[in-house]
């Protein structure tokens, strides 16, 4: 199931407290119909939009938009390179 599945799973606040959506640990379990290398730890920016991963996932689906919430690009490294 997990070759062809993108699965996200993270939180949405980085701290409770201060209510900080910055620096979010997120995983994506699966290959995406081997569009995603699994197995490799990447860490972007922490200024970088989490639409930017949602953007970039869309773009493994077929699914080609100009921009998605408040992305600023696709993700370098979400795909088979």
């Amino acid at each position: 199931i997990l070759d062809n599945s993108m699965i996200v799973y993270g939180g949405g606040l980085c701290d409770g407290n201060r209510h900080n959506h910055e620096d979010l640990p997120t995983i994506i379990a699966g290959k995406g119909g081997k569009m995603i290398k699994p197995g490799y730890r990447r860490i972007y920016r922490r200024e970088t939009p989490m639409s930017n991963m949602f953007l970039s996932m869309m773009d493994n689906m077929g699914v080609h938009v100009e921009n998605f919430g408040d992305s600023t690009g696709r993700l370098n490294g979400l795909d088979l390179g």
